[in-house]
């Protein structure tokens, strides 16, 4: 089956002049399928808009991509989303890296309310190459379900923090993980909805689940990868390694216990848990790809959703998807708005600049909201920039 690396590959060998990230091939190992684009040719200028659809009308707020006000120590409401632009800067790896402007690669934070503030604790990208990563890398940084704490790569303490926004809190993790290590192997983050428990994936050693505010670790069994992360007492997801793949749970023993094969679940990005703990979430069906042009090819939208016991892997439910609209390509599932409803998002590819060059791309999430009983689909909002490299972060994703 080609997977989402082969199509990356296929089109940056289509379009040499633009580098994908490593940070979106990382995610593809992990079957969290966002696009992101790394402009190592041209990065144009770019401006962000959240735009929310209400009532059947898209109503937009933009936000000019350089920001100067720095986020303050307390006293964030939650955040609607965070991102990088580079602020239009033509920027060639390798050539004019010491030119950079610093704070066009920062991490921007967006609140609800529509404060935009820099984030310069947080490391966004890094330009280290090495024989295996080969591409413009980004740190991570993950937000809450719930949008009240964020998690990213403190490069000052070498460590991963969570801030909460609000009392200005910051809680660092146990272990130590140097610049080094993230550029040569790279982490992926899972922030539970409430923000009390952190997993990593990658690094140098096993991957953990961290208890946020006493620093408590847990340690994945090797072999497995943490998938999806509950606030305290609920379940920890794992995903096994290899071609036999499959999914299990993070028992109190510290062992796992390994779900029921499910058909596509080894492909699939898994939602957070839902609100009682018991039950996550994913889109299957999907078919195709993305063809050297940057095309979706023979291709066939997600159609279903399916919801797991998240303790004991068995099917709960399992609905085709209704009211489907249009332009539908989401591939992710994240945070629930109830105990039936959970939000999906897929990649915004737009413009011209895997055709000819000309043009600035769009590039973004669009979100909708699943009806895991029904299968009801319901646009919820679009967030994109146009620009050919940065990226993007929702909460709960």
């Amino acid at each position: 089956m080609t997977t989402l690396r082969d199509h990356l590959h296929s089109i940056a060998a289509g379009a040499p002049t633009v580098d994908l990230t490593e940070r979106v091939i990382r995610k593809a190992a992990r079957r969290r399928a966002g696009v992101y684009a790394s402009g190592a040719a041209a990065v144009l200028a770019v401006v962000v808009a959240a735009v929310t659809v209400i009532g059947g009308r898209q109503e937009g707020d933009i936000i000019a991509s350089k920001v100067t006000d720095t986020l303050p120590a307390s006293g964030v409401g939650p955040l609607k989303y965070a991102y990088y632009d580079f602020c239009g800067e033509k920027w060639t790896p390798g050539v004019n890296t010491h030119l950079f402007a610093k704070e066009c690669a920062q991490w921007n934070v967006v609140t609800r309310t529509g404060e935009t503030y820099r984030m310069p604790e947080a490391l966004s990208v890094y330009t280290e190459q090495t024989k295996d990563n080969y591409m413009n890398t980004s740190a991570p940084l993950v937000i809450s379900a719930d949008g009240g704490r964020v998690a990213y790569y403190s490069e000052k303490d070498r460590k991963i923090a969570v801030r909460d926004l609000d009392s200005g809190r910051v809680w660092l993790t146990p272990t130590t993980l140097s610049r080094a290590e993230m550029v040569a192997r790279g982490v992926l983050l899972a922030l539970s909805p409430g923000g009390t428990r952190l997993g990593m994936w990658g690094g140098s050693g096993q991957d953990l689940v961290v208890e946020v505010e006493t620093g408590k670790i847990s340690r994945i069994p090797e072999g497995w990868h943490v998938r999806t992360v509950g606030d305290g007492g609920d379940p920890v997801v794992v995903t096994r390694e290899g071609k036999d793949g499959g999914l299990g749970a993070l028992t109190a023993d510290g062992t796992v216990r390994a779900f029921p094969p499910t058909d596509d679940v080894e492909s699939v990005d898994l939602s957070q848990p839902s609100p009682d703990g018991g039950a996550v979430a994913f889109l299957t069906g999907m078919k195709g790809g993305l063809s050297a042009s940057g095309a979706l090819e023979e291709s066939k939208p997600n159609d279903t959703i399916v919801v797991l016991d998240s303790t004991t892997g068995e099917i709960l439910h399992k609905a085709r998807l209704r009211g489907v609209p249009r332009d539908f390509q989401a591939r992710r599932a994240g945070g629930w708005l109830s105990r039936t409803e959970v939000i999906v998002s897929g990649p915004v590819l737009g413009g011209s600049w895997m055709k000819s060059g000309k043009g600035t791309p769009v590039l973004g999430e669009r979100t909708y909201r699943v009806n895991v009983r029904t299968g009801q689909v319901t646009p919820l909002a679009a967030y994109t920039y146009a620009a050919w490299g940065g990226s993007l972060e929702l909460p709960g994703f």
